[in-house]
C-alpha cells in the first residue's frame, strides 16, 4: 500500500526526527532544526516574521512545533 495512503487512514507513524530548540535571540525565540542538527531556514523566517510582529514568544513556541510537525511529514514523504 502507498505510505500517502497508509500516513491518511492512520496505518503508519511519522519518525519523531529534528527538534525544536531555544536560540537564544528574540527573534526567534525558537528554531526548527532536522535530524542532522542543522537550522530549517524556511521555518526561522516565518518564526521571525511571527515574533516581530510583536507574539508572545510561547506562540511562536507553539507555531514551531506545528512546523516541526509538518516537516517531519515532508521529510517522511521525500518532498524538498
Amino acid at each position: 500500500m502507498d505510505l500517502r495512503v497508509q500516513l491518511m487512514e492512520g496505518r503508519a507513524d511519522v519518525p519523531r526526527v529534528g527538534s525544536l530548540v531555544t536560540s537564544g535571540r528574540l527573534h526567534p525565540p525558537v528554531l526548527v532544526l532536522d535530524g542532522d542538527g542543522v537550522e530549517v531556514e524556511a521555518a526561522t523566517g516565518y518564526l521571525r516574521d511571527l515574533a516581530v510582529g510583536d507574539c508572545s514568544p510561547l506562540t511562536c513556541r507553539s507555531y514551531g512545533f506545528g512546523l516541526l510537525r509538518w516537516f517531519r511529514l515532508l521529510w517522511l514523504l521525500g518532498v524538498a
